[in-house]
């Protein structure tokens, strides 16, 4: 008898995950009503259910849904008001996000950063600001919120003092900072935080290339470019971009051909580049050669044949 039981309660606990993983799988793709469905036909829903089909209609963009599923939760847990105020925030519904948190039952460190994040966000960083300062614990995470909100409102000395405050300063604290002092033309400061940090990513090399480019200074640049442990498709494009926007168009194509993986965004810079150079031909070679192109691909081909008095034959397109 009680094998039998705990074999049930096995079993029902395994229904459940396997339904609770269907609802998130079908929110995610954007098929709503399929998620509901299973939803409805659980016999045995638990809070992750619950949560679960909250999230899903929020990620489809249906806050009202969202509520009045929310409201008619038997039972809550802290995730479940965090979720509901993450998906207001997410739909850009800061009052009403606002409005849960106040009337929370009870508060978490990632209940606090949510509201913290929905604010810097939205640009409203005196908010965020005034709440961070209220917080009773903060983690790496609140810190690195808080400091991206000062950097994007471009108070970077106020950025740097808390900063320097952090207990903890994690890779993409110190990421965050670098990206800072390059916005605002303070290239030693930015050097600085990246030859002290005890460990980089492929992003904090990436910042220092892109920073150098955005402040002209391609060929340390370049330097940096050819030490990097790893690149990806971004550092690559990054340094492409730096070549084509300075006009040294023959060291882009020379980097363009060695580039393992041709973006989009890569190639429209290259067809930019060749075009500013008057190479009408090459900018359209690299065009052909595109298997997928975006707006900006047209745009930057067209320009390239009005530049010099022509006009793009759309029928002439592959």
């Amino acid at each position: 008898m009680l094998a039998r039981f705990i074999l049930s309660r096995k079993y029902g606990t395994g229904i459940a995950i396997s339904a609770n993983s269907q609802i998130a799988q079908y929110a995610r793709v954007g098929q709503i009503e399929k998620a509901r469905r299973v939803f409805d036909q659980m016999h045995d829903k638990n809070i992750v259910s619950w949560n679960s089909m909250v999230g899903g209609y929020f990620q489809s963009n249906q806050p009202g849904e969202a509520r009045r599923l929310f409201d008619k939760m038997q039972e809550r847990n802290t995730v479940s008001w965090n979720g509901l105020i993450s998906g207001y925030v997410k739909n850009g519904m800061f009052s009403e996000a606002r409005k849960v948190f106040d009337s929370m039952p009870e508060r978490n460190i990632v209940s606090w950063t949510s509201m913290v994040r929905g604010y810097v966000q939205e640009g409203m960083i005196s908010e965020a600001e005034s709440l961070f300062w209220e917080m009773p614990e903060k983690n790496v995470v609140s810190w690195t919120v808080m400091l991206g909100g000062l950097i994007q409102e471009g108070r970077i000395d106020d950025a740097r003092r808390l900063y320097d405050m952090m207990p903890d300063k994690d890779v993409v604290a110190r990421t965050n900072m670098i990206g800072g002092y390059f916005q605002v033309g303070r290239l030693a400061e930015a050097r600085e935080i990246f030859d002290e940090m005890p460990r980089r990513n492929v992003v904090s090399w990436t910042m220092m290339v892109s920073g150098y480019v955005h402040n002209q200074q391609v060929d340390i640049a370049r330097k940096l470019f050819e030490v990097m442990p790893e690149k990806n498709e971004v550092s690559w494009t990054a340094m492409l971009i730096g070549y084509t926007q300075c006009g040294r168009i023959i060291e882009a194509s020379e980097l363009f051909q060695a580039m393992p993986i041709k973006s989009v965004v890569a190639c429209n810079a290259m067809i930019l580049g060749y075009g500013q150079n008057g190479e009408v031909a090459k900018a359209r070679e690299v065009f052909d050669n595109m298997r997928d192109r975006d707006d900006r691909t047209w745009s930057a081909m067209i320009k390239v044949y009005e530049r010099k008095g022509l006009e793009l034959d759309m029928n002439d397109t592959q």
